[in-house]
């Protein structure tokens, strides 16, 4: 997220072309603000952080050494490169909500368990993620059989009444972390590896 703005920086990576894009997206008006594709290192390269006027990348010098490393700041307004070499720059901490992450065999993934089966007859594998915010439960599981997970994200009222639910990925070898997140009262998440959906909480 990007300190006083309602924009989103996300890292695009294209496995096909092993190439990375940079883009601000204003997520209140839906619309790119600024999208750089033009990354002096097109692949070993990744973003860590947002501040109030730029966007770090991190620049792996050496695959065969991920400690060899350079940085590289775009400015937050236009995306541009501004420093190939970034002094320090404290790293901005925003509003974003993320969820409790809960794996089997822990008391808190047995909790979670026996509220989707008693609402939706579905028994979660492996992991679980769960946030209660705006006074909803929000809760991301896995289901199916093993090399063929669906990933299935839920929100509930308080009194654990199912609102809306959706199937944001399909056929996966494993679980993931952080699959959705709540920021300025919307809600995050990607649907099946390759688009971003934001919902409004009202």
């Amino acid at each position: 997220m990007a300190p006083g703005k309602k924009w989103l920086i996300l890292e695009q990576r294209n496995e096909v072309n092993r190439e990375v894009t940079i883009t601000a997206f204003d997520f209140e008006n839906k619309k790119i603000v600024w999208r750089n594709a033009s990354l002096p290192e097109p692949w070993w390269i990744n973003l860590v952080s947002v501040s109030h006027h730029r966007v770090v990348l991190k620049i792996f010098e050496n695959t065969a050494n991920p400690d060899i490393t350079s940085f590289l700041s775009l400015s937050l307004e236009d995306g541009g490169i501004v420093d190939r070499q970034p002094e320090s720059e404290a790293e901005y901490t925003n509003e974003v909500q993320q969820p409790f992450q809960y794996v089997a065999g822990e008391p808190e993934f047995k909790t979670v368990e026996i509220f989707l089966k008693t609402r939706l007859n579905i028994i979660p594998l492996l992991g679980a993620e769960y946030l209660e915010s705006h006074n909803f439960i929000f809760v991301s599981c896995y289901f199916g059989s093993p090399g063929a997970f669906t990933n299935l994200l839920g929100c509930f009222n308080k009194a654990g009444e199912l609102l809306w639910k959706d199937e944001i990925g399909t056929n996966l070898k494993g679980i993931g972390v952080n699959t959705f997140f709540i920021a300025y009262d919307y809600l995050f998440f990607v649907k099946n590896k390759t688009e971003l959906v934001t919902f409004r909480i009202v």
